[in-house]
């Protein structure tokens, strides 16, 4: 009888333990899902999710190695000086966008109804873009690996799989862009193993050996880090990017299609990559004291 009994309260303990993770489970599923949920409401004006957190921490690498790898990112101090904008960005780019919903009449009723808008004004991947694309001037400086790299990009995945059938085609696309990219380092960086391997200058020629000069790159860095038309600028190459990135010869490529964009509208591209590069600027000029505004 006693066994029983204990055995009863010991399944009514269970199912109440069940019960009760199943309601704490859905309590924070709630608090940091998409649409609902106050304490994401006040702390991040919409969309505090851990998935945030965890994209601007594999992109800010894939972004950073990226950047040193084709040269965007020239000095020490350069370096340092991104990474301290890249740490501000999300406390930013929240602050930003839960200014821009509290603006808009009818996103800040549903904002102070506890729920978040199902549009969103600005997306964190095209925020971002402004603290590294403002060093792009100092990469394309040696012009020819580029023009190599998207001469074999261009042929290998939008000329050669047409026609190949699915498998191959896709087969063909990858093929392209691990011989499009081992041509950019080898052109780039292939000096440096020249003994075992020959010069790229001698191999390659125009294309290990073409670069603007001094002045050019200059201006163009000054263009593109001038307040008055750099965020016009990277707007421009963000929604470039956002149409190519995003066209069906690359996302269907194995692997490669996990680590594109999505395709996004136009107008929030451009707004997210205009205030990013406005962001990243207004850094500079706390930090050092330096601001372009004209070219």
């Amino acid at each position: 009888m006693r066994f029983s009994v204990i055995r009863e309260r010991l399944g009514s303990t269970i199912r109440h333990g069940t019960t009760l993770r199943g309601a704490l489970g859905e309590l924070f599923s709630q608090e940091f899902s998409y649409s609902t949920g106050y304490l994401a409401t006040i702390l991040n004006g919409c969309l505090f999710a851990p998935s945030l957190l965890t994209f601007w921490f594999v992109n800010g690498v894939i972004d950073f190695s990226t950047a040193i790898a084709i040269g965007a990112v020239a000095t020490p101090a350069g370096l340092q000086l991104r990474l301290l904008a890249y740490v501000l960005l999300v406390p930013t780019f929240l602050l930003v966008r839960m200014c821009l919903h509290l603006l808009h009449p009818g996103h800040r009723a549903q904002i102070l109804d506890g729920s978040c808008p199902s549009f969103q004004p600005l997306s964190l991947d095209w925020f971002s873009l402004g603290v590294l694309a403002t060093g792009l001037p100092l990469a394309v400086r040696n012009l020819g690996p580029w023009l190599g790299m998207n001469a074999v990009f261009l042929v290998g995945v939008f000329l050669v799989p047409r026609p190949l059938r699915n498998h191959r085609a896709k087969g063909a696309k990858l093929l392209a862009l691990v011989l499009g990219s081992t041509l950019f380092l080898y052109a780039n960086y292939g000096a440096i193993a020249a003994p075992p391997l020959p010069s790229p200058a001698t191999t390659l020629g125009p294309v290990a050996t073409f670069a603007l000069d001094a002045e050019t790159t200059e201006r163009l860095f000054r263009l593109v880090n001038s307040l008055s038309f750099g965020p016009f600028a990277v707007a421009v190459f963000g929604m470039s990017a956002n149409h190519v990135l995003t066209r069906p010869e690359f996302t269907d490529i194995p692997i490669v299609s996990h680590a594109l964009p999505r395709r996004d509208p136009d107008v929030i591209v451009a707004t997210s990559a205009a205030l990013g590069t406005a962001f990243y600027l207004a850094v500079v000029g706390l930090t050092t004291g330096r601001v372009i505004l004209v070219p």
